[in-house]
């Protein structure tokens, strides 16, 4: 592959990366996360809940990302 291949496969993936992410957020508003971990945990402060909160919707959207790729890869793949 040339290099400019691989600089819009990374392009492309950053943008379904930032397109998973913001889905993410959409339907999983925070609110209603926060109230249903606060069902099982009880009180969780602010500043926690907040790091915790981002870096699940993040490894969400990395994983949904992972998922895609790899699933495109073996659709190419078999085609050749």
């Amino acid at each position: 592959m040339k290099p400019m291949h691989f600089v819009f496969l990374w392009i492309g993936e950053v943008f379904l990366f930032t397109l998973a992410l913001i889905t993410l957020y959409l339907f999983i508003p925070e609110m209603k996360a926060y109230d249903l971990i606060r069902l099982y945990t009880g009180v969780i402060p602010g500043d926690t809940w907040d790091k915790y909160y981002f870096l699940a919707i993040c490894i969400t959207a990395l994983l949904t990302v992972s998922v895609i790729v790899y699933i495109l890869a073996l659709f190419k793949k078999r085609q050749h």
